[in-house]
């Protein structure tokens, strides 16, 4: 019995060893499927909405950006130089554009523990193109599912569980789920987050990075009162 059980046991060890040098990911695709809550793709391309607008839609512009949104808004005074406002009576429709001017030493790697060389690693392993800027990398990290895990090298499998774990920051958990949209324009490329709370309030923003301007970056946040307007109005984006 002793001699089956040494046996038995040698073989275990041998079979871990193989296990461990063919598939040297394992213990990162168990974190993957036994830590995280969403392993599914959250970036979609724009529901596709009417090509005329309301007529009761108007234009607003700031900064560089000109949006045709709801036209009972009027324009809000805010203490902060870089934001502008505009809001109806009973504030149902807000619309509001803060610009990000990026620091020259900000990278969109920074705080997230992931160094470009394992990203480029990772990217040529898994056929993927290695993003060169936070529209990119973000589009990346939300697009990843587990097809997309590399279980025969560690350092790629390691890479790819700290993308997921980001995407489930960007998520936000199921009590407040998030979905990305792209709403690429010329002369930028773009975003839409819309979210939901626990209490059924709906939000969305938008996230626009001119092609020509690298350091500088457009946030507009939108009420939501109805899915299809927010879309129209997220599309209806140009730069002036």
């Amino acid at each position: 019995m002793k001699k089956f059980l040494g046996i038995l046991f040698l073989l275990v060890i041998i079979a871990a060893g193989v296990c461990a040098y063919v598939f040297p990911g394992t213990p990162y695709y168990y974190k993957c499927t036994h830590e995280l809550d969403l392993t599914d793709n959250i970036w979609e391309n724009a529901p596709t909405t009417p090509e005329k607008l309301p007529d009761d839609y108007e234009n607003y512009s700031g900064f560089d950006l000109r949006i045709t949104a709801w036209g009972d808004m009027r324009s809000e005074r805010t203490n902060n130089k870089e934001q502008l406002t505009w809001k109806n009576d009973d504030g149902s429709h807000t619309l509001s554009i803060f610009s990000e001017k990026l620091n020259e030493n900000s990278d969109f790697l920074d705080r997230t523990g992931i160094t470009k060389e394992a990203l480029e690693k990772y990217c040529k392993t898994a056929e993927k193109t290695t993003p060169e800027n936070a529209y990119e990398f973000i589009k990346l990290v939300t697009s990843l599912t587990m097809d997309d895990f590399d279980i025969h090298n560690f350092k790629n499998a390691k890479t790819f569980y700290q993308l997921m774990k980001l995407k489930e920051e960007y998520y936000m958990g199921d009590g407040y789920p998030a979905r990305f949209y792209a709403v690429d324009g010329v002369g930028f490329r773009g975003f839409l987050i819309t979210a939901k709370s626990p209490d059924n309030n709906n939000y969305a923003m938008v996230n626009i990075y001119p092609e020509k301007d690298k350091r500088t970056c457009y946030h507009i946040d939108l009420s939501v009162t109805d899915q299809e307007d927010v879309v129209a109005v997220a599309e209806s984006i140009k730069l002036t």
